[in-house]
């Protein structure tokens, strides 16, 4: 009986011990903010954009929202917003030009020098090429991509899913040039498109 309890006194010893010794690893964060919620009561809403941004230190996001008391409308509207590392709210926008809404955000990474965020998303059903301050979510670029042998009876359908590269300093002509991919009526095209000075042009596809 002693032997018996004399063993389980050193089991309990030891698990102690084991216990003081390993290292507890509890996640940091401030229960009072997190987590965040963004969106409608319909809750129909698609993150499709995701960054970290080291310099200002803030988490953006950006997505498809469907939801009325969300968004401006109750159609597709691209959206994005800013949080920093404790939750708070920094930046929220839609996105309009002239009479249409950016309806897609489907995709975002820094630039290269990361100093902005390039965004790929859709408008008037045609493919959009932004660049976007990350403090305060206003634009640096906005470029629509026309289909310049569109006509009423032919209107191509265009399908993104994300790929964008907003290089802004071309390693041999020292350019601005962004780099995307889409979908074009079911047949892929990848797109150079310089930024030279405001004035824009499709450099290779």
């Amino acid at each position: 009986m002693r032997l018996t309890s004399k063993v389980q006194q050193v089991l309990l010893a030891l698990s102690l011990l084991v216990g003081l010794m390993t290292p507890h690893v509890a996640a940091q964060c401030e229960d009072a903010i997190w987590p965040i919620y963004a969106g409608g009561s319909k809750g129909s809403e698609d993150v499709r954009c995701f960054v970290y941004d080291p310099i200002e230190q803030l988490i953006i996001v950006g997505g498809v929202t469907g939801s009325e008391d969300f968004a401006p409308a109750p159609n597709d509207h691209g959206y994005m917003f800013a949080l920093d590392l404790s939750g708070n709210w920094k930046w929220g926008n839609f996105f309009y030009n002239v009479s249409y809404a950016v309806s897609h955000i489907d995709g975002c990474q820094l630039s290269s020098d990361g100093s902005s965020i390039s965004v790929m998303g859709l408008g008037n059903s045609q493919p959009l090429l932004m660049d976007l301050n990350t403090k305060d979510g206003k634009f640096n670029r906005f470029i629509s991509l026309d289909y310049m042998y569109a006509t009423a009876d032919e209107v191509p359908t265009y399908t993104t899913f994300g790929a964008i590269y907003y290089d802004k300093r071309d390693y041999r002509d020292y350019q601005p040039y962004f780099y995307t991919s889409f979908l074009k009526d079911g047949v892929m095209f990848m797109l150079r498109v310089k930024d030279e000075s405001g004035v824009v042009s499709i450099d290779w596809n």
